[in-house]
């Protein structure tokens, strides 16, 4: 991926964060949200939800999530597919760049397991490119990223203050494992491609 210059710099994570609110109910009783880093995405579910549960495998992420904290959030350090959490279910479970740190199956079955029937799993996510397809969506992407960098440093908004010390990691599944795996896992989940390397997943757990 071309790096921009740094003054253009945005944050693609923040971008869909209302992708993922209007996948949830305006109001719900028990959250999760799997890979929280410096907790920008919990504390705007925290304004929605009785409760949060923020997950980060790094303390570093964890300490400063915590910083800031809402008074509705727990902030828990540990891998999601270990931590015990709520035995009875989460109304919703959100991930943003988070599930290409772990095992694809296991975290898919881990994370539907962990809704209630009728919770909303919403997934952000990267995947590995691989097909002519993915490569040729660069030749939108990369000149749409630049031109939302330079407008938003044209507003006073550029800039990625949540990634210094973020954990990174390259995924290694494509976009068609992606959906093979949840088309086993998930039955009825969603997977869409989306600009700026991302794609979206959103399963609705029937209970059947």
């Amino acid at each position: 991926m071309i790096q921009l210059p740094k003054a253009l710099l945005w944050d693609h994570n923040a971008h869909y964060h209302s992708w993922l609110l209007r996948q949830l109910p305006p109001r719900s009783a028990r959250v999760l949200d799997v890979g929280c880093g410096t907790g920008a995405f919990a504390r705007e579910l925290a304004e929605r939800a009785e409760h949060v549960d923020a997950v980060d495998v790094s303390p570093e992420m964890i300490e400063r999530a915590s910083g800031a904290s809402a008074r509705n959030v727990s902030w828990l350090c540990g891998d999601v597919l270990d931590l015990s959490l709520d035995s009875s279910g989460y109304d919703a479970v959100t991930a943003i760049s988070s599930l290409h740190h772990m095992p694809l199956r296991p975290a898919l079955t881990r994370l539907a397991d962990l809704l209630r029937p009728g919770g909303t799993l919403a997934v952000v996510g990267h995947y590995r490119k691989q097909t002519p397809t993915d490569f040729a969506l660069d030749a939108v992407t990369l000149p749409a990223n630049a031109a939302v960098g330079a407008y938003k440093a044209a507003r006073g908004r550029a800039g990625k203050p949540h990634d210094e010390g973020m954990p990174v990691k390259d995924p290694a599944n494509t976009l068609l494992e992606i959906r093979t795996a949840a088309a086993e896992i998930l039955p009825g989940a969603v997977v869409q491609r989306r600009l700026f390397w991302r794609y979206t997943l959103l399963w609705r757990n029937t209970g059947r």
